[in-house]
């Protein structure tokens, strides 16, 4: 019996090929991809104006990259890395050579997903699937909330996740200058919620008089039903 299950009903994964595969990414994504560091890779790919599109999971085996983003997202994906390739030597096809699975043992976290034969899997119910962010305190952008966060409004600073002079990549001006002489005002927290809620991920909604912007599902972890969600920090 395996002891992974598969997350291939929650994210498309992508296989990336090409001596320019490495330098396409970095013209992308918020952050420095290293290899050499522990995966999968978390970054995001933003707009012009500093919103995330993609929420990313980056391995490298070999010379080949794989890259899985939300299944929801998947053509959109495709479509805005192919229009952004132009001549450079870069393949990318989806692909279920491997599948991204987790461990069946509780309190996985993203750090845990792992590229794996596309065995008999036990697939992951959507309790597990983001119960890996919400104990990571990582965000994962879906269709409902794709071009509504900025990098920092979601904590990635907080995380290291966030590279403000590498070379230029979509949204950085944004970014870093929110950085540098900004003030971010929000913040990702996770919350509790009522067991008879019924909200949306990527609402807006007041909840004990403050705003805030759901990008989660409601997920009942522990016996709780949470949901991740944008609100403002505490003043000072």
């Amino acid at each position: 019996m395996s002891t992974h299950c598969t997350l291939e009903n929650h994210l498309t994964l992508f296989k990336l090929t090409g001596q320019d595969v490495a330098t396409f990414l970095q013209n992308q994504i918020i952050n420095v991809f290293d290899p050499q560091q522990a995966q999968p890779h978390y970054t995001a790919i933003c707009n012009p104006k500093g919103r995330i599109l993609f929420s990313l999971l980056l391995w490298q085996q070999a010379d080949n990259y794989y890259l899985a983003v939300d299944q929801s997202l998947a053509e959109q994906f495709s479509q805005y890395a192919r229009m952004r390739i132009f001549r450079m030597d870069v393949q990318i096809n989806q692909t279920k050579q491997c599948v991204p699975t987790v461990s069946k043992k509780q309190n996985n976290r993203v750090k845990d997903i792992e590229l794996n034969a596309p065995d008999d899997h036990e697939l992951a119910t959507t309790r597990v699937f983001w119960s890996l962010f919400f104990h990571s305190a990582l965000p994962w952008i879906t269709q409902e909330t794709s071009e509504q966060f900025i990098p920092q409004h979601l904590s990635l600073d907080q995380h290291q996740l966030i590279e403000y002079q590498k070379g230029c990549y979509p949204g950085q001006e944004i970014i870093a200058r929110l950085h540098f002489i900004g003030r971010n005002k929000k913040q990702l927290t996770t919350i509790r919620l009522n067991q008879d809620s019924h909200l949306k991920n990527g609402e807006k909604v007041t909840i004990n008089d403050s705003q805030v912007h759901l990008c989660s599902p409601m997920i009942e972890i522990d016996g709780h039903l949470q949901a991740q969600v944008v609100k403002n920090k505490p003043i000072d």
